[in-house]
C-alpha cells in the first residue's frame, strides 16, 4: 500500500491537484445528479442532464491532472472572486446549522449585524456588539 501512495505522489508532482474551483464544480456535479432524478420520465431531458454531468466531471479531472499551473491558478482566482460575495451567507448558514439546538439568530435592525442569541422564550433586549443599539426581540418558542 505504501508503494502505491508513493507512486501516486510522484504522479501528482507538478500537477494542479484539488482547489476551490474543483470543489465548486463537484457541487455542480452533485446538483446535476439530484436534478437527474426529476428527468427519469423524460428521455431527452435525462440524456442532456447526464451529458452535462459527465462534462463537468471530465473538466474536474482535467483541472486536477493539469500541469499548466499558472492558467489553473488564474481560473481559481476568478472563481474565488466570483463567490466572495456569497461566502458570508454560507458562513451564516454553517453557524445556523451548527447551533440550531441552542441558539436563535437575528439581525440588528440598525446595522444589519448577524446576532446569535441563546435559545429562550419571551421578550429579550439585546445590545448589538457593532453599533451598540438595543434591539428588542420576542421569541414564542
Amino acid at each position: 500500500m505504501g508503494n502505491f501512495i508513493l507512486k501516486l505522489k510522484e504522479f501528482m508532482a507538478g500537477r494542479n491537484g484539488i482547489d476551490k474551483l474543483s470543489y465548486g464544480l463537484l457541487v455542480i456535479y452533485c446538483i446535476f445528479a439530484a436534478v437527474k432524478i426529476f428527468f427519469r420520465n423524460s428521455y431527452w431531458g435525462y440524456i442532456i442532464v447526464t451529458v452535462l454531468q459527465y462534462l463537468v466531471l471530465g473538466y474536474i479531472v482535467f483541472r486536477i491532472l493539469s500541469r499548466n499551473l499558472e492558467k489553473r491558478y488564474k481560473e481559481n482566482l476568478k472563481f474565488e472572486h466570483m463567490i466572495s460575495g456569497w461566502m458570508p451567507y454560507f458562513n451564516h448558514m454553517k453557524l445556523r446549522i451548527t447551533f440550531f439546538r441552542t441558539h436563535r439568530f437575528r439581525t440588528c435592525r440598525n446595522c444589519g449585524e448577524f446576532l446569535r442569541l441563546k435559545k429562550s422564550r419571551g421578550a429579550r433586549e439585546v445590545t448589538c456588539p457593532r453599533c451598540g443599539k438595543i434591539s428588542k426581540f420576542h421569541f414564542i418558542f
